[in-house]
């Protein structure tokens, strides 16, 4: 039978990941995606703590801010709808005024800074080589937070803009964590916005800047999540309705991947078991306050207890205990019920 999809081999990591390790993860939607799967099944890990952001020298000057202790400029943050928001971060990270923004970014760059020292691993996502100049501060954003166009310029990354901003970023990092991992990836999202070919350039220097970085750092290295969606995948089936972005089924497959080349037989077990442990939970009963449905609670509620107890199952277990109360609840009132009835 003929092969209809190119199927590439992934040298697995060095260093394994386990659930004893702190981790961060910065850059692109992928980070978010990855690093929410890590959280999902009970990793240490800050995901994203500045929000989405595409291009490297944002990325690498966020993470340089929060090594050295400056903090982010006051002047770079812009108030629109009532709410202020800041030109070095995405516009989630947003408040109502901007002494309250600012303390929010601080508090950001304390926890980037805590994975940053403690960590065993740091996953960095590209998005895009294009970023946009504020004409005014005369500053590269990380965000345009919907200002009109007019008011940036937009460029394209150079080979040597990137390195300079890593290795600011990297003789920092060396002083306060030479061991960490840095694992970088590009994201497997398309940004035509940019146009088709635009957006190819972009992912060509990007690739190019990412193996410069493997070859001259030992503790660099490079996962092909953007390889996987573009050569393995390859078709619009694994795609969402928008045609840019991998939907759930792509996701899944890129998560697999990931898993073998980051994960040991012990640590993909475990995460075996949360999984089915979700699934449980999101399962719907035909009759939710039976007694038989209280037993198949009870069971998950044994699973829980089973699970290493330095990973914090408080959520699970607060609702398998809810349900079980409101089963208690009203059994005992249709035992008063009868017995009224008698």
């Amino acid at each position: 039978m003929k092969n209809f999809r190119t199927e590439f081999r992934i040298n697995p990591c060095k260093r394994r990941i386990t659930h004893a390790e702190k981790m961060l993860t910065i850059g692109s939607c992928f980070s978010e995606t990855i690093g929410n799967r890590l959280h999902q099944f009970k990793f240490q890990i800050s995901v994203n703590p500045f929000g989405v952001v595409y291009n490297p020298i944002s990325i690498f000057e966020n993470l340089t801010k929060s090594l050295s202790g400056q903090r982010f400029d006051p002047g770079l943050s812009i108030q629109q709808h009532a709410k202020y928001y800041h030109f070095h971060s995405h516009s989630r990270l947003n408040a109502l005024s901007k002494a309250e923004l600012m303390d929010l970014l601080a508090q950001k760059q304390r926890e980037t800074l805590h994975h940053l020292e403690a960590g065993s691993h740091l996953f960095i996502t590209f998005g895009s080589a294009f970023a946009y100049r504020h004409k005014k501060f005369n500053s590269i954003v990380a965000n345009c937070h919907k200002i009109p166009q007019p008011e940036f310029n937009k460029e394209l990354l150079d080979l040597e803009q990137m390195k300079g901003s890593f290795e600011a970023f990297y003789k920092l990092l060396e002083q306060v964590n030479p061991n960490i991992q840095i694992i970088l990836t590009l994201s497997p999202i398309r940004h035509i916005k940019d146009g088709v070919p635009e957006n190819q350039l972009s992912k060509s220097l990007l690739r190019v800047f990412c193996d410069q970085l493997a070859k001259s750092k030992s503790n660099v290295v490079y996962f092909p999540a953007y390889e996987l969606m573009m050569d393995d995948l390859r078709d619009y089936r694994f795609y969402k309705d928008d045609l840019i972005h991998p939907n759930t089924m792509a996701e899944d497959y890129i998560w697999e991947k990931f898993q073998d080349s980051f994960f040991d037989a012990q640590t993909r077990k475990l995460i075996k078991e949360i999984d089915q442990l979700h699934k449980s939970l999101s399962h719907r009963p035909f009759e939710p306050l039976s007694i038989q449905h209280g037993k198949f609670l009870q069971g998950l509620l044994d699973k829980v207890d089973s699970l290493p107890t330095d990973l914090d199952f408080a959520t699970e277990r607060s609702s398998i205990l809810d349900q079980l109360h409101q089963i208690e609840a009203y059994q005992n009132s249709s035992l008063n019920q009868r017995n009224e009835d008698e």
